[in-house]
């Protein structure tokens, strides 16, 4: 009866090796890509063995998304904006019987210069090109990123599935883009670029001190109604309006974190919504936008503010 017992023991030890050695060699995985934006618009490229590619980390150890983003940061010396959601999607693999979980933030870059690590070599592209090179290095990268890019106002959902072929990994869409945000949030119809680049002049402008692009936004005759620092609702021109940032550093970023909410074209005229946030979220505003198509270009000729983290 002993030595029964002891055969039992040992087969249930051989059996919970063999199965612990199975699951270290097939561990799910999870893993961050940082997509760093500059105010030109050119988006940041890591150059790695295989090519092109973003600056990203798996989770290695128990460390929360934001410690693995500091992580990032702190390791390639960049400096950001806060980082925001833009798509999660998963890897399956024909060759073993993981998943791997991809996390893709954007966060804007505070400053055009590279970033300080100088062991690794960086470079800006402009967002095409940027896209065909990724896509040239692991081309499902290069879609998810063109995904989040094109369709900032949506958090994205998809799957890949890698496969081998002639040890070579290639890999291929099973399940389409589609939202996992709130879909409503999605308009194909507003993502006019016209517009978007008016307003992304009065972002830029707004949060790098830049006075010039910041007029260039509006109509000269547009009208802003804002509430000023004494509680009193006033009506401003946008050279007064421009004025706030006129002693402030050129091209230095401030603090003020914009994000598009929410546009809606309607032939001539729009309409959008922009959230302004302050460093850490101290403070956040929503800004109502009225457009105007004016010989061929979008300009903004009405702007109103409130604030909302109170």
């Amino acid at each position: 009866m002993k030595n029964y017992i002891l055969v039992v023991v040992m087969l249930l030890t051989i059996q919970c090796i063999n199965a612990q050695s199975n699951i270290d060699k097939d561990v799910n995985t999870s893993a961050i890509n940082l997509v760093i934006v500059n105010y030109n618009g050119d988006i940041l490229l890591k150059k790695a063995t295989i090519g092109w590619i973003t600056i990203g980390a798996f989770y290695e150890k128990r460390h929360t998304i934001n410690e693995v983003i500091d992580s990032i940061s702190n390791k390639y010396g960049v400096s950001i904006t806060k980082p925001n959601l833009k798509g999660v999607f998963t890897y399956k693999f024909d060759f073993n019987n993981t998943v791997s979980i991809r996390q893709v933030y954007v966060a804007k870059s505070t400053t055009n210069d590279l970033p300080t690590n100088k062991n690794v070599e960086f470079r800006w592209a402009p967002k095409d090109e940027a896209i065909e090179k990724f896509k040239s290095t692991i081309p499902s990268l290069g879609e998810m990123i063109a995904q989040v890019i094109d369709y900032p106002q949506v958090v994205w959902g998809g799957s890949f599935l890698i496969k081998k072929e002639n040890n070579k990994k290639i890999s291929m869409i099973t399940e389409d883009f589609y939202p996992i945000s709130d879909a409503s949030t999605y308009r194909e119809s507003s993502n006019d670029p016209a517009v978007v680049k008016a307003l992304q002049k009065y972002m830029e402008g707004s949060s790098y001190n830049k006075r010039e692009m910041l007029l260039s936004a509006f109509s000269d005759n547009a009208t802003l109604y804002l509430t000023n620092r004494d509680g009193d609702f006033k009506r401003y021109s946008p050279s007064e309006y421009a004025d706030f940032f006129k002693n402030a550093e050129k091209g230095k970023f401030n603090g003020r974190d914009a994000k598009i909410l929410e546009i809606t074209v309607t032939k001539d005229i729009a309409t959008a919504k922009v959230e302004i946030a302050g460093p850490d979220r101290a403070w956040v505003y929503i800004d109502l936008f009225l457009l105007k198509k004016i010989k061929n270009d979008w300009r903004i000729i009405s702007k109103t503010a409130t604030r909302v983290d109170k």
